[in-house]
């Protein structure tokens, strides 16, 4: 299986970022892609794809096993987490060998992710969004929208004249 992070224009990579692609997962980093300090970003099976002129945060953690998304112009604050899986668990199940359960997250073009923010498997964020700080993402949230709280809501509409 063949494993692979592909570049395509000029990236800037902090110091001490991990970026892993294992068991046939691959990565494409577009222009301007920005990794900060201490990311952490491993494709075991899946896909990942971060749009130009995106930048990634100090200790965010993007993990895709499936698919992951994120589109261009995004800001991902620090300490963000993005995965498209979660361990099955359950009665007579060990959750160390119990493998996962996954579901892309496809992330639209120019949102703002705040500090400390998750976002889980199967969610689709669309363009023009911002969710705030601490946020826990748990379902879609549609463009042009402010959404915060664990799990986040939305709150309010970006209107074209703001």
């Amino acid at each position: 299986m063949r494993s692979d992070f592909e570049v395509e224009g000029k990236v800037v990579v902090g110091r001490h970022v991990r970026l892993r692609a294992t068991d046939g997962g691959s990565a494409i980093l577009q222009d301007g892609v920005s990794l900060d300090r201490l990311t952490d970003i491993t494709v075991k099976h899946g896909r990942l794809e971060i749009g130009a002129r995106s930048y990634i945060g100090p200790g965010s953690v993007i993990c895709a096993r499936d698919q992951v998304i994120i589109g261009t112009d995004c800001l991902i604050a620090e300490h963000v987490t993005i995965r498209d899986q979660d361990h099955r668990f359950g009665p007579g199940l060990i959750t160390a060998q119990a493998g996962f359960t996954t579901a892309p997250v496809i992330i639209g073009n120019n949102v703002w992710i705040g500090a400390k923010a998750t976002v889980t498997k199967g969610v689709t964020i669309g363009d023009n969004v911002v969710i705030g700080a601490n946020s826990v993402v748990t379902r879609n949230i549609p463009s042009n929208s402010v959404a915060v709280g664990m799990p986040a809501r939305v709150i309010r509409t970006i209107g074209e004249n703001e």
